[in-house]
């Protein structure tokens, strides 16, 4: 009886963890997404009308689990760009923490970056060009 009493005790130790780390992920996961929808905001390019291409510029904003960038932002040439792109640079840390933490792993496949930004229906959009061979 006492075997039983344990190994119910055990079961129960190790369901309170699971799911104490499912709620602490799901934390970390809500906190970069934060970041993320900050960073957006921050970046004009859902709320500023584009007219010039010459008035936006990108860099990264995801990086794949096992290295490399998968994911670009725009971001508008008004905005206070060191302050900007320290946000980026914070997130992408923050980002490379999780996968870090939560054992995160990826297909790593990498994104070539954009050959440019047009303007469409008065939103930045990426400009993609096939590279010569």
């Amino acid at each position: 009886m006492k075997k039983l009493s344990f190994i119910v005790l055990i079961i129960c130790f190790i369901a309170v963890s699971c799911s104490n780390d499912e709620d602490s992920q799901k934390e970390d996961s809500q906190k970069l997404e934060v970041m993320h929808n900050e960073i957006v905001a921050l970046s004009l390019s859902n709320s500023q009308t584009c007219t010039n291409a010459e008035e936006w510029d990108f860099t990264s904003i995801n990086t794949s689990a096992c290295g490399g960038v998968n994911a670009y932002i725009i971001y508008s040439k008004k905005i206070d760009k060191v302050k900007f792109l320290a946000k980026v640079d914070e997130y992408l840390k923050a980002q490379a923490a999780y996968n870090e933490k939560w054992k995160i792993i990826g297909t790593c496949d990498l994104m070539l970056p954009p050959s440019g930004i047009e303007c469409a229906d008065g939103k930045p959009k990426f400009v993609y060009s096939m590279p010569n061979k």
